[in-house]
């Protein structure tokens, strides 16, 4: 009967640097993982104070009995120039706009959608997605996701005239 050789393992070299190279690939990959998890959590807080800290400033200038409609709409400019990226859009309680930043209207369906209104009196930050058709026709079926965070913040205004 014909046995078959043996075959020999591998050399303790090679099985060491495979391991080895299998643990530093598996360690970078978990690296990569957990400081990707930390930059967007770090980035999503400082959304959210900054959000909160826009809302807090809105509020206080908009309940200020001192300074005429045109100061207000000055000073708002001014607190939100130093902000990157935000879009700002101040309803009456009748829905008309009193005041829109130039990528304010975009929140407009924000605004129209079911949940708005309870993100609303819990003044809380919310996450709102949008599916963006605007591209290329010939790329086919693809949708251009685009993700809010946005307050939704109610309160009182003093407006005069």
């Amino acid at each position: 009967m014909h046995s078959k050789p043996s075959r020999r393992p591998f050399s303790l070299a090679l099985r060491l640097t495979f391991f080895i190279s299998l643990s530093t690939i598996l360690a970078f990959i978990a690296f990569t993982w957990f400081m990707l998890h930390s930059v967007e959590n770090h980035f999503a807080e400082q959304d959210v104070s900054d959000l909160q800290q826009i809302s807090t400033t809105l509020n206080r200038i908009l309940q200020s009995p001192v300074d005429p409609n045109d100061k207000k709409i000055s000073k708002i400019k001014e607190s939100i120039a130093s902000y990157r990226n935000v879009a700002l859009l101040l309803l009456n309680p009748r829905g008309e706009v009193l005041f829109s930043s130039a990528q304010g209207a975009a929140l407009r369906p924000a605004v129209n959608s079911a949940d708005f209104s309870e993100h609303s009196r819990a003044r809380d930050v919310f996450l709102w997605t949008v599916e963006d058709p605007a591209g290329p026709m010939d790329t086919g079926s693809e949708m251009k996701m685009e993700t809010y965070r946005i307050i939704a913040s109610s309160g009182q205004a003093i407006f005069q005239g």
